[in-house]
């Protein structure tokens, strides 16, 4: 068994807890998190982006002769099968694999571990989400005696922790943010008495730092700080670490404090959030989302208050941008799209002159990276995923007012295009060369003070195969179709998303995630509570469309073990046309980079379809051509010319 489970059992065992649950999250349930937070990976050595850890001492599972043997297992998708198959090996734990018919629920699973009767679970409720503790405490019911929720077992093992990242916070000017703070808290408030709630409890960082137009580098590409902020009628409380006030490129300290006291917000030191919730919410109607909330939140809260379970009225406003957020989200989009149009220029111009040869059959991988060490560029350069990766950097890094990715950038070759979440490696051994044939795929995106950008483009790199094609030719039918909607105000994305999957339904093809999130402004890539997809597990599927929302248009098609394709573009929701049947909507598309034509199976794309493309190619070389030096802007030309059908 993996040491770190050997000393975690014994501290469990310790504290008389059968069973416990490590998470991979923060105490704000945060999409990206910092290295403070690795927990799951620095107990398991599993790296993927989501994953559960349960480990048992093994006393609900003694022997014939009462001898106990300790258990672990692992829960993750499919997204990281193959690499928690790698990355667990010889380490004791268990995969389960999520969606699988064998595959127990972590409570079943926990249930199998405890003794018949008296059994202990331990998580940390600070970074456990309220759902998911809640309802493992649910279905273990008579099996479960006590559950002890306040330990970090995990934290109280791990030598030399990374320490959690603080950083100056600096004000997002109204230039930017188009609202003031101060008439934020005021529609905020308004929302409590409809709610007829006294105090509002804020953790997610996004809202808060939506509410207060503040933002920091706390979180790898995403620009928050870590904090909570209690709302109440005529007063504010912001608890976080006091590091955050201090000075910055961007604000000065005294500046920064200033401000939110001009906003009547006390501040005070984040670990005593925990003890002052209960005073503060003693007696009173308390309006906070449990979805969003960890454990321990939600606990104190029903201790002393009773919860009014709504959505931060704060998600619902942000989603929705005003004026100044959209001008500037054009502005935002059009540096982001001269920067991946000239990457697309080198990578088709310059980068694939170094790309290795199509493989040879029979090839294995020890061949390949023998091969990619052997190439003579003039200084040994190789296009790789990585090296790929990092020449788009520097184009962004070009542009005026670029702070940072809004995500790891996903440069996938070939089949490691069909796995949706992927991540390049900068190992050397591990850096995939691309060659010239096949397709390559990345998706990326910029924070900016003008806002967040994310796109995904596929291009050849060479001979294509026929499913190749018809897999990119249906991915860019589908993206062109979306983004020409028009709808009534008020449809829901499990509506629309029926535009993208029909031109794959009809064949009988399907891609496995959801075609459009929301995207914040200058905040995370995935925002709330808006989305495009036709399951309505969640209410990203059913949330309705507004004017103003900002989302994606990204439908993909992926085989695994050959190829993947995806094409994305962020669209604005604007407003078309109102009559006696009602307020029509339609999509502004606000990215341009061209669609690789030389992907195409044009038989497959209607007049309509042909049409929308060469439309959309106009637009691009309309926005970017003045942009581009003179061979690049003929380079634009020529790909986006019309397809004329002969």
């Amino acid at each position: 068994m993996r040491e770190q489970i050997l000393k975690l059992q014994r501290k469990m065992k310790e504290c008389g807890i059968d069973v416990y649950a490590v998470t991979d999250s923060d105490p704000h349930l945060s999409e990206y998190t910092g290295a403070h937070y690795y927990a799951l990976e620095e107990f398991s050595g599993f790296t993927g982006g989501e994953g559960r850890l349960v480990v048992s001492t093994g006393t609900g599972c003694a022997d014939g002769n009462g001898n106990t043997a300790g258990a672990a297992a692992l829960w993750t998708d499919g997204r990281y099968f193959t690499q928690a198959e790698n990355e667990l090996a010889g380490s004791g734990i268990e995969l389960m694999r999520i969606g699988e018919p064998q595959t127990p629920s972590v409570a079943e699973w926990v249930a199998a571990q405890l003794p018949a009767a008296g059994g202990k679970l331990g998580f940390d409720g600070k970074c456990m989400a309220f759902e998911e503790g809640s309802r493992l405490i649910e279905n273990l019911g008579n099996r479960l005696e006590s559950a002890l929720t306040d330990r970090d077992l995990c934290g109280e093992l791990w030598e030399n922790r990374p320490a959690e990242s603080i950083t100056p916070c600096w004000i997002l000017r109204e230039e930017y943010c188009g609202e003031a703070s101060g008439h934020k808290l005021e529609r905020i408030r308004e929302e409590m008495k409809k709610a007829h709630a006294e105090v509002h409890v804020v953790s997610t960082l996004d809202d808060i730092a939506w509410i207060l137009n503040l933002r920091a580098d706390d979180i790898p590409c995403t620009p928050v700080f870590s904090a909570y902020l209690v709302i109440a009628e005529t007063e504010a409380w912001l608890f976080t670490d006091s590091g955050h006030f201090a000075d910055s490129p961007f604000s000065r300290a005294d500046e920064v404090q200033e401000y939110l006291r001009g906003l009547g917000v006390q501040c005070d030191a984040d670990e005593k959030f925990y003890r002052c919730l209960p005073v503060i919410c003693a007696g009173k109607q308390v309006l906070l989302d449990p979805k969003k909330c960890n454990y321990e939140t939600v606990h104190l809260v029903q201790q002393t208050g009773c919860i009014v379970d709504r959505m931060n009225p704060s998600t619902v406003m942000r989603c929705i941008k005003n004026e100044t957020e959209i001008r500037n989200l054009r502005i935002a989009q059009h540096k982001d799209s001269v920067a991946l149009t000239r990457f697309m220029y080198w990578f088709k111009n310059e980068g694939l002159n170094y790309a290795l040869p199509a493989a040879r059959t029979g090839e294995n991988a020890e061949d390949r990276h023998s091969s990619a060490n052997a190439v003579d560029s003039g200084e040994g350069f190789v296009l790789t995923e990585w090296s790929a990766a990092e020449k788009l950097h520097e184009y962004r890094r070009m542009q005026d007012h670029f702070l940072e990715e809004s995500f790891s950038t996903i440069s996938a070759y070939g089949p490691n295009a069909a796995m949706a979440h992927y991540a390049p490696s900068s190992d050397p051994d591990r850096d995939v060369p691309i060659r010239r044939k096949g397709m390559y795929l990345v998706d990326s995106g910029g924070q900016y003070y003008e806002g967040t950008t994310d796109v995904t483009r596929t291009w050849s790199c060479g001979p294509l195969t026929h499913e190749e094609r018809i897999g990119f030719t249906l991915t860019a039918i589908a993206n062109l179709r979306l983004a020409d909607a028009v709808f009534l105000e008020g449809t829901s994305g499990l509506v629309l998303d029926y535009i993208a999957r029909e031109p794959f339904w009809i064949r009988k093809m399907n891609y496995n995630h959801g075609t459009g999130h929301g995207v914040s402004y200058l905040l995370g890539v995935h925002e709330p509570p808006v989305g495009i997809r036709y399951k309505t597990a969640t209410i990203e599927g059913a949330y309705p469309m507004k004017e103003g929302m900002y989302l994606s248009d990204e439908p993909g098609m992926y085989v695994a073990g050959q190829y993947g394709v995806r094409i994305e573009n962020l669209v604005l929701v604007r407003h078309d046309h109102t009559n006696e049947y009602g307020r029509f909507l339609r999509f502004e598309t606000m990215n341009f980079c061209p669609i690789d034509k030389t992907c195409l199976d044009l038989s497959l794309m209607e007049e309509r379809d042909i049409e929308l493309l060469n439309a959309y190619h106009n637009r691009v070389y309309r926005e970017l051509a003045d942009e581009l030096p003179k061979e690049e802007a003929e380079w634009l030309a020529m790909m986006c010319a019309p397809i004329v059908r002969e």
